[in-house]
């Protein structure tokens, strides 16, 4: 088979892998046995590497990124080995041997942590009925997603039960959200971004899944909307975690209203009487808490706070769960940055004389 040509919608390099340095040019291409990679070149003129992006796990693998990326989510849906490779051979044109793909499922086994549930999710669900997707024409289009099998797990799970509420609110989406909201609404990504003092929160940087799962996918993708879908499909799948992606929250103006009573904020500068709406990339339930995670092309200088703020309000408004159970963090394939809403909402104790 003739190797295809490298993709040019792969995403650039951030900076060497050797060095650092963000000054990289292309360099040519590898020839591989079934395709063409492109070639980067550092030039740092202490360091002038050749590198091939992407994750190192895939370098020297004799098929391509994207369809070891794609066997290990038809698996963990609940495919078997021999529809996995079917699909493979329908999708990409590869015919690969189960042994090849369960190596690959081996290889990815730490990162991959919904295969320890895969056999509880098949007695609940088929493969085709696991991911229930639902299109939100809001302005654009937006895949709204949820995993049905982690749904189910997420009410059986004693120290997790007091979330099923966001389980019934992500059922009840197709038929309960009010679509119109989001024709006039302002966007919660939007707003000003000192709505909130930013001295009253800690944002802590950490290692996490969510970093590890984005330099998987990210390197292989190009455009930054097709690289939120991208991360989105996997993590829905592949991780032990992920709930649901792409999900609309809304405060109408009475929301609005209320909370700013409660809190003794603002969250608007002006009177318009308009509602605020957004899209919460991931909904994670770990360790205890309901996490809500934004994916940033380029984390280490985004700061959005206020935006994800504003998501932890309207969805502890719109499912009743606590602030005090919510996290925030934003993410791409280096930094992971979490921090904690309720800090931004704690009345400050009044001074006694």
């Amino acid at each position: 088979m003739r190797p295809r040509r490298a993709l040019k919608d792969l995403k650039r390099p951030e900076r060497c892998p050797n060095c650092g340095s963000k000054k990289l040019s292309r360099k040519g291409v590898r020839r591989k046995k079934l395709e063409t990679v492109q070639l980067w070149r550092c030039d740092n003129p202490g360091c002038k590497r050749v590198f091939t992006p992407g994750s190192a796990t895939f370098h020297n693998k004799t098929y391509p990124a994207r369809v070891i990326l794609d066997a290990l989510t038809w698996y963990d849906l609940g495919y078997s080995l021999e529809v996995t490779r079917a699909k493979i051979k329908a999708v990409h044109g590869y015919t690969v041997s189960p042994s090849t793909i369960t190596g690959w499922l081996a290889e990815q086994k730490g990162v991959t942590t919904y295969r320890r549930l895969r056999a509880t999710g098949l007695r609940l669900f088929r493969p085709l009925q696991s991911v229930y997707a639902f299109k939100l024409y809001h302005r654009q289009v937006y895949h709204f997603a949820y995993h049905r099998p982690k749904l189910a797990l997420l009410r059986d799970n004693p120290e997790h039960r007091r979330f099923a509420p966001l389980a019934r609110f992500l059922e009840n989406i197709p038929k309960e959200c009010p679509h119109a909201l989001f024709q006039d609404g302002a966007r919660a990504s939007q707003l000003r971004a000192d709505v909130f003092d930013p001295t009253r929160v800690i944002v802590s940087e950490k290692e996490n899944f969510a970093t590890r799962m984005a330099a998987l996918v990210i390197p292989t993708v190009g455009d930054n909307y097709r690289r939120h879908e991208a991360i989105q499909r996997f993590m829905l799948a592949n991780d032990s975690v992920t709930l649901a992606v792409e999900v609309p929250i809304w405060l109408s103006p009475t929301d609005i209203a209320d909370i700013e009573a409660h809190y003794g904020i603002r969250l608007r500068d002006d009177d318009n009487n308009i509602p605020i709406t957004g899209h919460i990339d991931f909904l994670q339930v770990r360790n205890g808490a309901l996490h809500i995670l934004d994916y940033k092309p380029n984390a280490r200088h985004d700061r959005p706070v206020a935006q994800l703020a504003i998501y932890a309000l309207a969805i502890s408004r719109l499912t009743g769960i606590r602030l005090f159970d919510i996290k925030c963090a934003w993410f791409d394939e280096h930094h992971y940055c979490e921090f904690f809403p309720r800090k931004l909402f704690e009345r400050k104790p009044v001074a006694r004389r």
